[in-house]
């Protein structure tokens, strides 16, 4: 048998309801006031541009170059030295540099702070490093990064970046290793002798890809895009397997996937991804 609250319980617990909503939506609002203050401290201190790092090196020995990066994008190009430059809006980031056995080596590392209290960080740092002679090797290596390179000619080169993109332009290879995780693999106007790809979801996109080049590709859920210039295949056949992605080609020089007698394979391997060739 239910019993009907009085009349005066029934007041009091409306009371008390009516408190908890006002006190929840006092909490709510000094919460949204205090992220909205939070973004614009954060969005300021963005926009508060130093040099942590600029060094010049005149060391003739330098034949390769090594970078270890964690928290810096990082631009390669043409220069008249070598030179690290590194600019940012974290103050926390440390660049470290040193030429040994050959190699300019360059890393960086975030520094600790006794307190910090934010929880949104919009700062970043950015780092340009100039090349003014063939390498012998380059080696990068980027966590947390976008990786550029511009006018770089090397013997051998691996690149590798864990979650932003990776973009080569106007540059001349003779051994190219590319791999990323969620990054894509973008190259524009780029030759290589030997060729190897890998990313896990991102995509790889080449314009002007170099003609009779040996190539291995693979992506998991990523797409390949292979666009030939004016320099046209002339002894090159494709190997294309997927598990569910669709092969498309264009270019009709690649009756049956194969220009002439097919020398020079391009395999390519995908998950779900599709392939472009033209």
């Amino acid at each position: 048998m239910e019993y009907p609250c009085s009349e005066r319980k029934c007041y009091e617990m409306k009371k008390s309801l009516i408190w908890i909503f006002v006190i929840g939506l006092v909490i709510t609002v000094i919460c949204a006031v205090g992220a909205v203050q939070q973004f614009k401290i954060e969005h300021k201190k963005a926009n508060q541009i130093t040099t942590n790092f600029n060094e010049t090196y005149n060391n003739k020995s330098i034949k390769g170059l090594d970078l270890d990066l964690k928290h810096s994008n990082v631009k390669i190009k043409e220069g008249k030295t070598f030179k690290v430059l590194s600019k940012g809006s974290n103050e926390k980031i440390k660049i470290h540099a040193k030429v040994k056995n050959g190699n300019l080596t360059v890393s960086d590392h975030k520094g600790q702070s006794n307190v910090d209290i934010s929880f949104l960080d919009m700062r970043y740092n950015d780092m340009t490093i100039y090349v003014p002679r063939d390498l012998e090797n380059l080696k990068v290596h980027s966590d947390d990064g976008s990786t550029t390179l511009n006018d770089i000619n090397a013997d051998k080169a691996q690149l590798n970046t864990d979650v932003m993109d990776l973009t080569i332009n106007d540059s001349k290879f003779n051994q190219l290793v590319a791999s990323g995780d969620t990054s894509d693999i973008k190259l524009n106007k780029t030759q290589f002798q030997h060729g190897g790809f890998k990313t896990d979801t991102g995509d790889i996109l080449m314009k002007d890809t170099p003609a009779d080049k040996p190539m291995q590709i693979k992506t998991d859920t990523g797409n390949v895009e292979l666009i030939y210039g004016k320099d046209k295949p002339k002894n090159s056949q494709i190997e294309y397997s997927s598990d569910t992605g669709n092969l498309n080609i264009e270019d009709k020089q690649f009756e049956n996937k194969k220009v002439g007698n097919g020398h020079h394979v391009i395999m390519i391997k995908t998950d779900t991804g599709d392939a472009l060739i033209k």
